[in-house]
């Protein structure tokens, strides 16, 4: 089995890019590609980069791989007090922050990421804009369950290639926490974090680096459960669906 996976950034594939050992196997400075065997699955990651645009340029050709299957992964911002840093999640479904278009997950897909323990929810929000305050995230709640800046995307053009596809990531920031910096202003053209841009602003703002610390710290430790939690899913549904008795025996544990 193929399987295409997408991460924004390069922090949050990178637990799983040294544990795994990735290759690089692109040349352009602007695709940045890996492929790892994981068990009998191909596994290539694409980094996308932050947000719409970014995104849409890799996807038009991050496909020709042929996949079997397409996962949106990566971080997110919790949208309800349940979901801690850390947590995998998996949506049914994806959408704008407006609502005009909606994307569904693969049903069977979306099930064997529960029966590996992820928390099976029912929507994530892809935003045009990082979501960085908790009056914010609190007010997409009664929309989502968590919001990323990707997931949509993603999701859209594996449809269009009728590729079958997931939405699963860990939550880096709870629905109550404000993050430290505007990070809007920290994207470089391709959707990479500038490490000037990020400079720039602490020295601007040097009593928000306690808080920059801190979701560093929770953003590397929902990577890296997000890291483990994708190891072995690939594995599994590489192996085909789940037998009836097991699945239910899955879902009563």
């Amino acid at each position: 089995m193929k399987a295409l996976i997408t991460f924004a950034l390069a922090s949050e594939f990178a637990p799983w890019r040294k544990s795994r050992r990735f290759t690089r196997v692109s040349v352009d400075a602007w695709d940045q590609t890996y492929w790892a065997q994981v068990g009998t699955t191909d596994v290539r990651v694409v980094l996308t980069g932050a947000g719409r645009f970014a995104a849409q340029r890799v996807l038009a050709r991050a496909f020709d791989y042929g996949p079997d299957v397409c996962i949106a992964s990566g971080l997110a911002g919790g949208l309800k007090p349940a979901y801690r840093p850390g947590a995998i999640l998996a949506a049914r479904t994806v959408t704008d922050t407006k609502g005009t278009k909606l994307i569904r997950s693969d049903a069977e897909l979306v099930s064997r990421a529960g029966d590996l323990g992820a928390k099976v929810v029912e929507r994530f929000l892809t935003s045009n804009h990082v979501v960085s305050t908790a009056e914010e995230k609190k007010s997409l709640g009664a929309s989502g369950d968590a919001v990323d800046m990707e997931s949509v995307y993603v999701l859209s053009a594996a449809a269009q290639r009728e590729i079958p596809s997931v939405a699963i990531r860990a939550i880096s920031d709870a629905v109550e926490s404000d993050l430290p910096l505007d990070f809007d202003q920290a994207f470089n053209d391709r959707g990479s974090v500038s490490v000037p841009k990020v400079i720039g602003q602490i020295v601007a703002r040097p009593h928000r680096i306690g808080g920059l610390l801190r979701l560093a710290h929770e953003s590397e430790r929902a990577a890296a459960a997000l890291a483990g939690f994708l190891d072995e899913y690939v594995q599994r549904i590489a192996r085909g669906p789940l037998p009836e008795i097991a699945r239910a025996e899955a879902l009563a544990t």
